[in-house]
């Protein structure tokens, strides 16, 4: 079973290194945004909990930011995908 996924990742790995230069730069980009996005969304939720009190509609702000981040990330990676999919047909 470990061997298994092991080799599973390998090839995702190998086959993710075959990437374009364009794709390979909208999955580093977006990859950053998602991360710039996330962690302003963990620093908007602790800065509710420990500065402010609390307080509703920020929390909601907070978890929406979070929420979209992750939308933003897949989008960004089946993108970069689809792009590279047709960019080297």
């Amino acid at each position: 079973m470990q061997t298994n996924f092991a080799n599973s990742l390998k090839k995702i790995m190998m086959e993710f290194g075959k990437v374009g230069s364009f794709s390979r730069a909208i999955l580093k980009y977006g990859t950053q945004a998602f991360l710039a996005l996330l962690a302003l969304g963990t620093f908007l939720i602790v800065f509710n909990m420990t500065a402010l009190g609390f307080d509703v509609y920020l929390q909601f702000v907070a978890i929406s930011v979070i929420k979209n981040s992750f939308i933003i990330l897949a989008e960004v990676i089946i993108g970069g995908l689809l792009i590279d999919y047709i960019l080297k047909k």
